[in-house]
């Protein structure tokens, strides 16, 4: 298909047939406008059973159709979305000549819906991603500073450089043993884990009690 001010067009292969899965791919072609988008995306509707697809990314000019819209015979509609960054927009109009979607022959399963990748989805998980590695970065530089200051206040002794650097690798170990430390507890308690009677929910599992000991910064283990 193309895209020519923001109009889908197509010449041939119009139809699609119900209940392929992973068989059919949609290639895109469009004009200028397009180039300048960082990202474009397609979502497909099919009109007779109102099943819609998850944005799928455009790489290569193409993209596969999903199954879950080729479920029902009938129209199939296709928007086309290109983004620059988080600036810009544009959108194609709505298909005057949707693509059709022809009747199956006899499949040997029912065929369950798979679930398009969401794009979205993507970007926002990637976004808390850099979130959380600039927050860490800031963090790693403060002490690296904390460092370096501490390194110059002690006229470049050896000593003091890698007793600070020793502090700097026993936190990081320190924090991921933390997290292992605390699997560990978890999976004691759930092998210590006794069962007993009950009249409404029949035999159920007593874990041990854990809470925190403030004074001795521990974490204990008690019976229920």
């Amino acid at each position: 298909m193309r895209i020519v001010d923001r109009k889908i067009t197509y010449p041939r292969n119009d139809r699609w047939v119900q209940n392929c899965v992973r068989g059919d791919v949609l290639r895109v072609a469009w004009d200028s406008e397009w180039d300048y988008m960082t990202d474009v995306v397609a979502i497909f509707v099919n009109a007779a059973d109102g099943e819609r697809s998850n944005p799928i990314e455009i790489t290569g000019g193409q993209c596969e159709i999903p199954a879950n819209v080729l479920l029902t015979e009938g129209r199939l509609f296709v928007t086309i979305i290109g983004y620059l960054g988080l600036e810009q927009r544009i959108i194609t109009q709505k298909m005057e000549r949707p693509f059709l979607i022809s009747e199956s022959g006899d499949v040997y399963d029912t065929l369950l819906p798979e679930v398009t990748e969401d794009v979205l989805q993507k970007v926002l998980n990637g976004a808390r991603e850099i979130d959380d590695a600039v927050a860490n970065a800031l963090v790693i530089s403060r002490e690296a500073q904390a460092i370096i200051d501490a390194i110059h206040g002690q006229g470049f002794d050896m000593d003091g450089i890698l007793a600070a650097i020793d502090q700097l690798a026993h936190r990081a170990t320190r924090e991921r043993g933390d997290v292992w430390a605390v699997a560990d507890v978890l999976f004691a308690s759930f092998d210590m884990a006794g069962y007993g009677e009950d009249d409404e929910n029949g035999t159920v599992a007593i874990f041990k009690m854990a809470s925190m000991n403030d004074e001795t910064e521990t974490l204990e283990i008690g019976e229920r």
